[in-house]
């Protein structure tokens, strides 16, 4: 999809004319939508808002952690130690218990839109090389001038996208055999 640059095009008078605004896709509009609801939904989660998070490794099982919730319950001498707040740990489990699966759920709407974009992207650029083809061969042509600087701008993409993918010893050696330094 052609976008749109936010830019100043030049009319025939030399006038600047400013280029308008881009216009929300129904695409985008579902996005905001989405990221919305899940921004209002999350920021409800205890916590979650907290700026002093940082990823700690996990010690201990879900598991183990109820089982010494359940020894300190029992036992006044582990409470008197006072070295768990089993109220605490027990809020953690039910947040455990209860995230669990919407970050399983959330995961799976990554990976499925992650395969709808990924297949509707290769759809398009199937159809964007067969025209690049067929253009190819109309440039051929030389009445078609105007197709001929659409493949020249096309084919300069395609050769960007492969020089970015190649290994810089693979790229150099390309370069190397157009005659040109790589340094």
């Amino acid at each position: 999809m052609h976008e749109v640059e936010n830019s100043v095009v030049q009319a025939a008078a030399g006038d600047p004319l400013p280029v308008p605004a881009s216009t929300l896709t129904p695409y985008q509009q579902v996005a905001a939508e989405f990221n919305a609801a899940i921004l209002q939904l999350v920021t409800r989660i205890p916590g979650y808002s907290d700026v002093s998070l940082v990823k700690s490794r996990r010690v201990a099982s879900a598991e183990f952690v109820g089982m010494t919730m359940d020894a300190v319950d029992a036992s006044g001498e582990l409470q008197g130690v006072r070295q768990m707040d089993t109220a605490d740990s027990r809020d953690m489990l039910q947040l455990r218990e209860a995230l669990r699966p919407v970050m399983s759920n959330l995961l799976a709407v990554h990976k499925r839109l992650d395969l709808l974009l990924s297949n509707r992207e290769a759809k398009a650029g199937r159809a964007a090389l067969a025209i690049y083809n067929i253009a190819s061969r109309l440039a051929l042509n030389p009445n078609n001038t105007h197709i001929a600087i659409h493949v020249e701008k096309l084919r300069n993409e395609l050769r960007k996208k492969r020089v970015a993918r190649q290994t810089p010893s693979a790229a150099r050696a390309a370069a190397e055999g157009n005659g040109k330094e790589v340094r």
